[in-house]
């Protein structure tokens, strides 16, 4: 079959029914591919006419078809359905996922990028949290090709990675929601300060002032932070009438200290998190929070990192963004509340 066009590997990957990979499994002669598949691949290379790029054939050979994927924390609800839709795009074309949990620490997000060749990997997805100052230079000195999942940062366009990311603060959706329903004694749980800094921003930005009693800063975005977050705001002589969690996990934290305590959610205090992940379905009451888009942008933060390294590196740097959206449970519903006359 001749054409005018030239053939591609996509094309013939296509036209067979399987993965890029695993056209490139059949030209190499590499194991992980049955005899049936093989001689089936090669068969449509023939009638189409394909000729392998005899560079690209010996940089194939050099690939190992894994990718490793660098998450802040394995605990957090959203990090599981993040590595289950990178798993699930990465095995489209033929690659296997290797997960590392960073745990929002500095040093081992700058040791996983600088010694991502000893992984034996393709290409790295990393979803950073503490953002080390030294970190964009070491992605774009990396090895292979990155892609970053960012959550609640500003990163500058010089990175060498393509990013995907929330078109606005996540938080902001947040603030106006519980502004909007009437709470005034807005408070603020996270982790520190400059861990998804955008997140507090987005707090700060929204009030006349900030009330520093209103404020606590945990050691990170664990269930544990909630509970401890809960005890400091049920210790305060005037309690908060709405909080900001910065993560769902910590909102399901509070809820559950506060039910010990018999502060009533929503009637005595709002709740909202953010990443809207499973369990804010199955608490009571149910939690309203910010859905940040784990499965799509985990799929194409994926999908753009293998296409890179099919490419050899090549091409223009994407930028995609994902608008969040708030989703009001019962946590935050709007309720009636009786002034003291109508309380005798």
């Amino acid at each position: 079959m001749v054409t005018n066009k030239k053939v591609t590997i996509e094309d013939v990957a296509k036209m067979a029914g399987v993965g890029i990979a695993t056209v490139s499994r059949a030209i190499n002669d590499s194991g992980g591919i049955s005899p049936k598949t093989k001689a089936h691949i090669l068969q449509v290379i023939e009638e189409l006419g394909f000729t392998p790029n005899t560079s690209a054939q010996s940089l194939k050979v050099r690939q190992t078809y894994q990718i490793a994927l660098a998450v802040p924390d394995i605990r957090n609800a959203i990090i599981p359905e993040i590595a289950w839709s990178v798993e699930q795009a990465a095995k489209q074309h033929g690659y296997r996922v290797v997960q590392i949990n960073t745990a929002g620490n500095a040093r081992t997000e700058l040791e996983t990028v600088r010694e991502v060749k000893k992984l034996h990997v393709d290409g790295l997805i990393i979803m950073p949290l503490a953002y080390p100052k030294t970190l964009v230079e070491l992605i774009n000195k990396s090895s292979v090709p990155v892609s970053i999942i960012n959550y609640g940062k500003k990163l500058s366009e010089n990175v060498k990675a393509d990013i995907v990311s929330m078109a606005r603060q996540e938080g902001r959706l947040v603030m106006e929601h519980l502004i909007k329903i009437g709470r005034t004694r807005i408070a603020y749980a996270g982790a520190p300060k400059d861990k998804i800094e955008e997140r507090y921003f987005a707090y700060e930005q929204s009030l006349p002032h900030v009330d520093p009693s209103l404020v606590y800063f945990g050691e990170d975005f664990s269930f544990e932070t909630g509970l401890r977050a809960a005890d400091y705001f049920c210790s305060l002589k005037h309690m908060p009438d709405a909080i900001y969690a910065v993560n769902d996990m910590v909102a399901i934290g509070i809820v559950n200290r506060f039910k010990e305590f018999g502060v009533r959610v929503p009637e005595d205090v709002a709740v909202v998190g953010i990443d809207n992940n499973v369990w804010t379905m199955i608490t009571s009451p149910q939690i309203s929070s910010v859905s940040i888009m784990g499965d799509e942008v985990a799929r194409l933060a994926t999908e753009l990192l293998l296409k890179r390294v099919r490419e050899g590196g090549q091409g223009e740097y994407e930028r995609v963004q994902f608008e969040p959206r708030l989703i009001v449970r019962e946590s935050s519903v709007a309720v009636i509340r009786q002034t003291p006359r109508e309380l005798e």
